[in-house]
């Protein structure tokens, strides 16, 4: 067994080409940048490339388990972590980390959507030939702008206004102008976003849609996989431009097509159970759309302890590790999300209740349970030396439902959007929802159905952003939101260095 596999493909990768080494054009010295020749000769090659671009977002978003630092923690919506790190987070609102650097830093996300460029620019001029088909060439080109995608728009929703680089860089010539660093501004986040959606409408004009049960289904992009992060962009593109209608309609057109044409279904929690429930978490299931994989049998998993640095130290703590400690997380009786499940009789017989956690209902310690999946490490003999068999879930059926139903309501579409609603409960033995249907009484009820149906999946904080829905957070206010505080500082070594960067509104003089 092998813990984090994926950096040694990163290292491959960088070794081969060269590639940043373990720089940024954005906020380090360049060091001797150049791409041998002889390499965008085969299909294979590219194939070898694009995994190493896999693995450069794989590393971008479970490196301190920053996707639940970003999308998880900041909405206070069910786990309280316990540990005083995170607690910056949930305490008051202070996004200041200590020992958390790349949490700040946005590098990792530049080095992915860079050498997706790459991959684009070279393989788009490699012949036809060079692959087993047209079709082929085609989908790596696609997959490498699903990445390039997802990157940006993950530096659109963590940081606003961010430096778009619109050019491969390859050799030191590029970031070197008269003995200077080429320095890049931040731009408006909205040009992020239309720069993130360009990608995306191309990843989903290349890509061909998958089938469940396929060999790499849901843990590589597919066209479905495009079109619900095109769903995604769209929908918080809206939010940020003043409820832009356009920009709602080709959500709701991308929901669609994702329903309609995945092949990917629900899971239903009342007759599958915790093997569904399981078979969600493992990865790879009818249900996913696209998810950061984590396999023992694939050597890409990570020793599961009790620590802070890896989803099941952030997320799990009794029954799972042997000695809970005082940082272990809880699931809170204050914050949002159990109210919200305790106040509401509907969810009396909420399935997920028992599958997400354990012992939500009972007066013991209650932790979620989505990375609780396991395999033990056949070489160790202490029986508890155990890898994570649980795949970090970015995309899958269900987000995509609730975000149509989101788009519907903000068209005035109310009955679809019940109907949306009604069909994720309907997985979950909770009765169909009978409330009123103005906007704030339907965004409540959206925001409820996603903080328990993606709890855990980071998902939760970018949805308050994004639905400007705040309730259960008392230190985001409206003079912290216009200041831009819902965003994340920006780290001070990157200012240091390129002095096009300026800080964030909200955080100038916090760091």
């Amino acid at each position: 067994m092998k813990k984090y596999t994926y950096n040694k493909i990163t290292i491959l990768t960088f070794c081969l080409f060269s590639l940043f080494g373990c720089t940024d054009m954005l906020d380090q010295e360049p060091m001797g940048l150049a791409t041998p020749q002889n390499f965008w000769v085969s299909q294979a090659n590219v194939e070898s490339a694009l995994a190493g671009d896999y693995a450069l977002l794989k590393e971008a978003l479970t490196k301190d388990s920053n996707f639940l630092l970003w999308g998880e923690f900041t909405g206070m919506t069910f786990m309280n972590s316990q540990f005083w790190i995170v607690d910056y987070i949930e305490g008051n609102g202070n996004y200041v980390l200590a020992y958390r650097d790349d949490s700040r830093n946005w590098k990792s996300f530049y080095r992915a959507a860079n050498w997706a460029l790459s991959i684009e620019k070279h393989v788009s001029e490699m012949p036809d030939s060079a692959f087993r088909s047209k079709a082929e060439k085609n989908r790596l080109i696609g997959e490498a702008a699903f990445v390039r995608s997802l990157s940006y728009f993950y530096l659109a929703r963590i940081w606003g206004d961010a430096p778009i680089v619109d050019e491969v860089i390859e050799t030191s010539d590029q970031l070197i102008k008269d003995g200077y660093i080429v320095t890049k501004p931040r731009e408006n986040e909205l040009k992020v976003l239309d720069f993130s959606l360009a990608a995306a409408n191309k990843a989903i004009g290349l890509l061909e849609y998958s089938t469940p049960g396929a060999p790499k289904w849901a843990i590589t992009a597919n066209k479905a996989s495009a079109e619900a992060l095109k769903a995604h962009i769209t929908l918080w593109y809206a939010s940020r431009d003043h409820g832009n209608t356009a920009m709602v309609t080709q959500a709701l057109a991308a929901a669609n097509s994702v329903i309609q044409n995945s092949h990917a279904s629900l899971i239903d929690y009342v007759t599958e159970g915790v093997d569904g429930f399981n078979d969600m978490c493992i990865g790879q299931s009818k249900t996913g759309l696209f998810e950061i994989n984590i396999s023992a049998a694939m050597n890409e998993s990570y020793r599961v302890d009790g620590g802070d640095t890896t989803p099941t130290g952030l997320t799990l703590t009794n029954p799972f590790f042997l000695s809970p400690n005082s940082i272990a997380p809880i699931i809170s009786d204050d914050f949002y999300g159990k109210d919200m499940m305790n106040s509401d009789s509907d969810r009396d017989n909420d399935k997920r209740k028992e599958l997400f956690f354990s012992n939500f209902d009972s007066n013991e310690q209650s932790s979620l349970m989505k990375y609780s999946q396991t395999a033990r490490d056949g070489q160790a003999s202490d029986p508890y030396a155990r890898f994570s068999e649980s795949n970090i879930l970015i995309f899958r059926l269900a987000d995509i439902y609730l975000l149509r139903a989101e788009a519907n309501m903000k068209l005035g579409n109310t009955s679809a959007a019940v109907a949306d609603i009604n069909t994720i409960r309907s997985k979950a033995n909770v009765p169909n929802y009978t409330g009123a249907t103005d906007n704030e009484s339907l965004t409540k009820a959206i925001f409820d159905e996603r903080a328990i149906e993606l709890v855990g999946e980071g998902q939760s904080g970018f949805d308050r952003i994004r639905m400007n829905y705040f309730a259960g957070v008392s230190w985001m206010n409206p003079n912290r939101i216009a200041h831009k505080g819902c965003f994340w500082p920006i780290d001070p070594s990157v200012i240091s260095i390129n002095s096009a960067i300026i800080q964030t509104d909200f955080w100038k003089g916090k760091l």
